[in-house]
């Protein structure tokens, strides 16, 4: 498997990917596509398409933050699809320890994490990361 950066004309298959997350949120591939273009030129946010072969099975989607007390960066995995095609078969674990041989690649580079609370796949991540007693608080702002 590899991955590379998600690419313009990516746009509609991630659209698709990203259908079971987004819900009950509903907004049209169009509306998705304005917002796709601004993400693809953001040096804070990356989306990584995973592939085998020719085949499209995943996508991760990353957003960088500063660490001051680091003295570098972290990164958050806000999206992380598995095709349906695809599941069952060990990617996700596959995924995330690609994501960290390209993230670690860069000595400034101190943090990955994901928050969840999906249960079938805390596994995956208890498996591939560190599971910390951080707590996570959240509000939403200007609902879409």
């Amino acid at each position: 498997m590899h991955f590379r950066k998600a690419k313009t004309e990516d746009c509609e298959w991630i659209y698709n990917a990203l259908e079971e997350l987004r819900m009950p949120v509903d907004y049209s591939l169009e509306q998705f596509k304005t917002y796709f273009e601004k993400a693809l030129n953001s040096d804070f946010f990356e989306f990584l398409i995973f592939c085998e072969k020719e085949n499209r099975v995943g996508l991760v989607s990353l957003n960088k933050f500063y660490m001051p007390r680091y003295l570098g960066f972290g990164y958050e995995i806000e999206e992380f699809v598995v095709h349906k095609g695809f599941r069952g078969k060990g990617l996700s674990y596959i995924m995330i320890e690609k994501i960290k041989g390209y993230l670690s690649a860069d000595i400034k580079n101190r943090k990955l994490s994901i928050k969840t609370n999906g249960e079938d796949s805390k596994h995956i991540y208890t498996k591939a990361l560190n599971e910390t007693d951080l707590i996570s608080y959240q509000v939403y702002l200007n609902k879409l």
